[in-house]
Parts: structure tokens; sequence; C-alpha cells
């Protein structure tokens, strides 16, 4: 069914999809520096769109991730850039809350980490390069199983925020969803994300960090 909308346009007709940004592939998308200092400096374009479908207890579950690419304003070199991604997702009040995601590993298929992510405490571990610092993540609400779901990979739309239907593709992903508190200045916290995808074919494995997005 999934595949069959996707192909349901035809003659070059867009697609609709859950947009609530309402951006286009080539937008730019200004981050304030409130989504902290990493992010200063950098000018941030959209290159992708990814509508993911999940189906929990019968009912048909979306949200939208905005793949950004991030080019450091302040240097003379080209490939000074990093992968980030705007992840919005629908509200019980109607409209939606954001995170800003950015990209923190990926790797081939590795049955040991899989393992991990299997692991019936929910507990993934994250080691920080820099300091060596374990930090603790669980899974949001307790759960054990993956998430399945079909996304569909818009790489063009059309001046109205469809799909382009010939630019549109489906892949299917499992993914893992984590958060701990992160604590900030003034005995604050806040809650950091941690998502682990693995495309269903591939085997690819990635994982994306963050917090929620400022606009």
């Amino acid at each position: 069914m999934f595949v069959a909308r996707i192909r349901a346009p035809g003659n070059g007709a867009g697609l609709p999809f859950y947009n609530p940004l309402d951006l286009r592939v080539g937008s730019a998308l200004p981050v304030p520096w409130a989504n902290g200092p990493e992010f200063a400096n950098h000018e941030f374009s959209v290159r992708e769109l990814r509508e993911y479908h999940r189906q929990i207890g019968g009912q048909e579950f979306r949200f939208t991730d905005y793949l950004l690419r991030a080019v450091n304003t302040k240097s003379f070199d080209a490939d000074d850039t990093f992968t980030a991604r705007v992840r919005a997702l629908p509200n019980q009040a109607g409209g939606h809350d954001a995170l800003l995601l950015r990209l923190y590993d990926e790797f081939a298929f590795a049955q040991d980490f899989l393992e991990v992510l299997k692991d019936t405490t929910g507990i993934l571990e994250v080691t920080d390069d820099q300091s060596g610092a374990k930090e603790t993540f669980t899974r949001i609400h307790d759960l054990r199983e993956p998430y399945q779901a079909a996304v569909l990979v818009i790489t063009a739309t059309t001046p109205d925020g469809k799909a382009a239907s010939a630019n549109a593709s489906a892949l299917k992903l499992e993914y893992w969803d984590y958060w701990r508190d992160l604590e900030l200045a003034g005995g604050h916290t806040a809650k950091e994300f941690l998502f682990v995808e693995m495309n269903s074919d591939t085997g690819w494995l990635q994982l994306w960090r963050g917090r929620e997005f400022f606009p």
C-alpha cells in the first residue's frame, strides 16, 4: 500500500506528505544560537525530506525528518560541513514538536551492536570520545522492541510543497529511541534524545543525537 501511494500520482503530479515546517528541498532553515554553540556560524539548507510511517495498534502514525546540510560560513574549507536533521512530530494539541538531531555515528551492520540494542534492560551506554565518560540512555517509555517504519524519501519538491513523484522512493527501517536527563546550568535539566536507525535491507546503522529544536 505504501509503494502504491508513491506510484499513484503519475504524470509528474506532486505527492502530498506531512510537511509541518512547510519547507522544500533547497530551502534555508535558520538555526538560532539557542540550539547550541556548535550550530553557530553555519548555514543550514534542506537537502532531503523523509516521511516516516508506523503502524501501532492498528493506527498509522507519521512524522517527518528534514535532512540538513550545514556549511561553516567562517571557514575557507569547502568540506567544512556536517549533517543534521530536524524531526517534526505531531502533538496532541494539533501542532507539532521538533527535535534538532546531529549525526553522531554510522557504520555497517554489526551483530554485537544489534545485541546491545536488543538487550532486555533497554539501556544504551555511549562513551564520550573526548572525556571517556560514559553516558547512559534508556528506551523512551520503557519500550524494548524496535519500531518498524516505512519511509518516504523525497529528494525534490514541487513549488506547492509536495513531493515530486519522480524523485520519491521508499525504504524500510527499524529504529530504537532513547533519552536521558541532561544537566544544564543552574540546576536545570533537559531531555537529550538518541535514535538508532538500521536499514532493513542493508543493515547500515546510524545514530542521531540531539535535543528540542528552538526555531
